[in-house]
């Protein structure tokens, strides 16, 4: 009897090793760490680094059926080899590259495809900033940025994240850039460009007007705690004014 109850000790205990290891496999720190060591085999090769990332890219699954052309769009728009690498970690996490990505890449403007995706990733930015999970949220934030750096829903809520945790310098010219965009945005009547709205892009479920409020006095709690050394000229402050 003993000898049968080992064995099945053993077996029992080599399941649970199996899927604990399993389990770790998968980890987003894991995940960058296979793809890191794939990156630097292709390196050897002699190819260039977007080359690199695009065959890293091919390679996974759920990537390898997105186009040649939207799979450029979003390594172009990444700073490093380590932003590609954590914002591919991100979107299987969430299995953004099954259940968004194929459809926004049938989109003929690759322009407004990448903006979706800076849009689904500044909405989820907000969410984990409302929780007061300021590194996470800044760690998506920042990827969205680097996708759409020149919409309101990119810079704002960044800013805002520099804000909550004393960052203020860093925050203005967020705040800068994100209202200047957000006036560009109230004029435009282009049903396209009105799709990336606060509710969609921001919070589902709060008020535009109170937002904004919530974010020019953040905007002010900046110019006060750097002195002014960074004053926006008067015309800005002008276009703030009309936007509340």
């Amino acid at each position: 009897m003993e000898n049968p109850m080992f064995w099945l000790i053993s077996l029992v205990a080599g399941v649970i090793i199996y899927r604990l290891l399993a389990g770790r496999a998968v980890t987003p720190k894991a995940r960058v760490t296979a793809m890191l060591r794939r990156y630097r085999a292709l390196e050897r090769t002699g190819l260039s680094e977007r080359d690199c990332l695009l065959q890293l890219l091919v390679t996974r699954k759920g990537w390898r059926e997105l186009s040649h052309g939207f799979l450029v769009a979003m390594v172009s728009r990444l700073s490093s080899k380590e932003d590609v690498m954590r914002f591919i970690s991100l979107s299987e996490d969430y299995g953004y590259h099954r259940d968004r990505y194929p459809e926004l890449d049938t989109r003929i403007d690759l322009e407004t495809a990448i903006a979706e995706i800076a849009c689904l990733f500044s909405r989820f930015g907000f969410r984990l900033q409302a929780q007061a999970r300021y590194k996470e949220a800044e760690f998506v934030q920042k990827l969205a940025i680097r996708l759409q750096p020149d919409e309101y829903f990119t810079n704002l809520p960044l800013a805002a994240t520099y804000h909550a945790t004393g960052r203020y310098a860093d925050a203005l010219p967020l705040f800068k850039q994100g209202f200047s965009q957000l006036q560009r945005f109230e004029t435009k009547i282009d049903s396209v460009e009105r799709e990336f709205s606060p509710a969609k892009c921001l919070a589902p479920a709060e008020e535009p007007e109170k937002l904004w409020q919530v974010y020019r006095q953040m905007y002010q709690a900046c110019l006060k705690a750097t002195g002014g050394g960074s004053v926006a000229p008067v015309t800005f402050l002008m276009v703030v004014d009309l936007l509340f």
